[in-house]
């Protein structure tokens, strides 16, 4: 494509106007000591950053975390509604320990249960979360309200540490706690 020689003079004006200006002293001082010293952000503006990183990586570790205590809580209390007969009627939790010797843990007494306000009536096989568990029926004696007790091995998604937690769901109240090594469900 061949230029216009207007174009070209036009081109070359261009080149000899810029060419021929420039700062003076103090405008080039200026201009060099506000681009050597950057403006500092506001203390607001750096709290305000650091708080919402706090807040995502926060969510990032504790949402999964929940949801999952969630999702057990749900199959709990789907287990406590089911309402299914226990297999061994006994008033002993050993008695209920030996009649599931399939469970790859130990039945273990809770210290939230203690046996002066609360006792055993049965219990059976169930499974949380596709691996098996104990549900075990027991008795406020105060109140004589009957709750379901889960037992079952901590879930390879779950941390030793499970911090408490409670939930309604479905119009069942189901806490979550870790005893002994093992995730604790209490039902009502």
């Amino acid at each position: 494509m061949k230029q216009n020689p207007s174009d070209k003079k036009l081109k070359q004006g261009v080149k000899q106007f810029y060419k021929s200006q420039h700062l003076s002293e103090d405008q080039l001082e200026v201009l060099l000591h506000k681009t050597s010293t950057p403006k500092s952000a506001l203390p607001w503006q750096r709290v305000a950053i650091a708080a919402m990183l706090l807040i995502a990586v926060s969510l990032f570790f504790l949402f999964p975390t929940r949801n999952h205590y969630l999702d057990i809580s749900s199959e709990i209390a789907y287990n406590h509604n089911s309402q299914m007969q226990m297999e061994v009627m006994t008033s002993s939790l050993s008695g209920i320990r030996t009649y599931l010797n399939r469970l790859d843990f130990s039945l273990t007494s809770s210290q939230h249960l203690p046996t002066s306000q609360w006792q055993v009536i049965g219990g059976r096989y169930c499974s949380i979360e596709g691996k098996l568990a104990a549900q075990i029926k027991v008795k406020h004696l105060e109140t004589n309200e009957i709750y379901t007790l889960y037992q079952a091995r901590l879930p390879d998604s779950l941390d030793s540490g499970v911090k408490r937690y409670t939930t309604d769901i479905d119009g069942v109240n189901v806490t979550l706690w870790e005893e002994n090594g093992l995730l604790m469900g209490l039902a009502n």
